[in-house]
């Protein structure tokens, strides 16, 4: 994620970019900013008249550690509701909290010019198995390229993303995905962000190509597959240091393997706030 002034990159504004991508966690020069959102998601599952709602609200603390360097510590918390009318046995509702996972991304490229700035920022991840109900018992990996280009009030931004699986404690490894994002935002009015009551609009599309999972080292024949969303979304500047967020995410292709549930739409709303 971006920070701009209106020459340089500045550390005494609220960054913003991407609601849905990876490089949305925030990236900006100094200071500590908490990034928290609700995310609803909604799915078909493949049992008639079930219908499967999923809550996850994470919260990121995001520390620019040195000028060049961000720091990323995140951990969710997760509802999982399965609605079966007339049928007892499938109703569940489950809730509890998801695995820390700790990004750190640094600028390899990083031009400032007036009114915009070009970058090109590597990033690694590490999930640890420390959830609860929703840990996967795993110690997963991240890598994550991100460009980004600003020339006010025009930016584009676009990610690509490697997630390597480990094997869980109950013998299940989630499979290997890739993800893409390309987002471009508008700046309304046309001037510099931080100033209350400025917009930026965001348009993303957002696409997750995953292999299948292993249980014990058998392929499971309803899992992975592919998925392309559209997000469109507005983030609204309260202050030099706060920004409310709104997004809703679409699915436009569906290429998923077996039977699984399947998303359709979410809804995401949340704030950042540079402490």
């Amino acid at each position: 994620m971006i920070s701009t002034g209106l020459l340089t990159l500045a550390a005494t504004v609220p960054a913003q970019a991407q609601i849905v991508a990876p490089a949305g966690r925030t990236l900006f020069n100094r200071g500590v900013m908490l990034r928290s959102f609700v995310r609803l998601d909604n799915f078909h599952e493949s049992a008639p008249g079930v219908q499967v709602r999923r809550v996850v609200n994470p919260y990121a603390l995001i520390w620019g550690a040195a000028p060049n360097l961000s720091l990323s510590f995140v951990v969710p918390l997760v509802v999982l509701d399965r609605d079966a009318p007339g049928n007892g046995l499938l109703d569940d509702t489950r809730t509890g909290t998801g695995d820390l996972s700790v990004f750190a991304r640094y600028d390899l490229v990083l031009k400032n010019v007036p009114g915009g700035s070009t970058r090109l920022s590597p990033e690694f991840g590490v999930k640890f198995p420390t959830g609860g109900a929703f840990g996967t018992g795993s110690t997963d990996l991240t890598g994550t390229l991100i460009f980004s280009h600003v020339r006010n009030p025009h930016w584009l931004v676009t990610d690509i993303q490697f997630g390597y699986k480990t094997t869980g404690d109950n013998k299940l490894r989630a499979g290997n995905l890739w993800r893409i994002d390309l987002a471009y935002l508008y700046q309304f009015p046309p001037r510099k962000p931080g100033g209350g009551g400025g917009l930026l609009f965001d348009f993303e599309l957002n696409g997750i190509f995953s292999e299948r999972s292993r249980i014990q080292g058998a392929e499971i024949p309803g899992s992975g597959g592919d998925l392309l969303f559209f997000t469109s979304g507005i983030e609204y500047f309260l202050s030099r240091r706060s920004i409310l967020e709104l997004a809703v995410s679409v699915r436009i292709h569906e290429d998923l393997n077996g039977s699984q549930d399947r998303p359709t739409a979410s809804l995401i709303a949340g704030f950042r706030w540079l402490m």
